[in-house]
C-alpha cells in the first residue's frame, strides 16, 4: 500500500507536467505562426521586386550591373531567411511530436494512478468502485 500512496503524492507534479507542456505547445503553436507570417510577407516582397524591375535595355552598364548585383543580394539574402525559418519550423515540428508524446506518457501514468486509486477504493468498500465522485450527495 505504501507504494501506491507514493503515486499518489505525484499527481502535483504530473499535473504541473502537464500544465507546463500545454504552455510549451501554445508558444511552439505562436512560433510556427510567426515563420509562416514572415514568409507570407517574403512572397509579396519578391513579387514586388518583380514587377518593378526596370527594363534592361533602358539601363546603361553601370546602372545594370548595381539593379543586377542587388536584386541578386536580395534574393539570396530572401533565400537565407526562408531556409532558416523552414529550418526553425521542422525544429518546432520535432518539439511538439516530443511534447505531445510527454503528455502521453503522462497520462498513461495518471491513468495507472486512477486504477490504482480504483483499486484502493475497491479493497476498502465497495460502493465506491468506479464512481468518481467518491459519495458526492445530490442537493436538488
Amino acid at each position: 500500500m505504501g507504494k501506491k500512496v507514493y503515486e499518489l503524492s505525484k499527481l502535483k507534479e504530473i499535473n504541473a507536467a502537464c500544465k507546463q507542456a500545454s504552455i510549451e505547445l501554445e508558444r511552439v503553436g505562436k512560433a510556427t505562426d510567426s515563420i509562416s507570417a514572415i514568409s507570407d510577407l517574403a512572397v509579396p516582397t519578391l513579387k514586388h521586386l518583380i514587377s518593378s524591375a526596370p527594363s534592361y535595355f533602358k539601363l546603361d552598364a553601370d546602372k545594370l550591373r548595381e539593379v543586377i548585383d542587388s536584386r541578386e543580394t536580395t534574393i539570396y539574402s530572401t533565400m537565407c531567411v526562408l531556409t532558416e525559418m523552414d529550418e526553425l519550423a521542422m525544429s518546432v515540428e520535432s518539439a511538439m511530436a516530443s511534447t505531445i508524446a510527454i503528455i502521453d506518457d503522462i497520462n498513461s501514468t495518471v491513468n495507472g494512478i486512477n486504477d490504482g486509486i480504483n483499486s484502493i477504493l475497491d479493497d476498502g468498500n465497495s460502493d465506491y468502485s468506479g464512481n468518481n465522485s467518491q459519495g458526492a450527495t445530490n442537493h436538488d
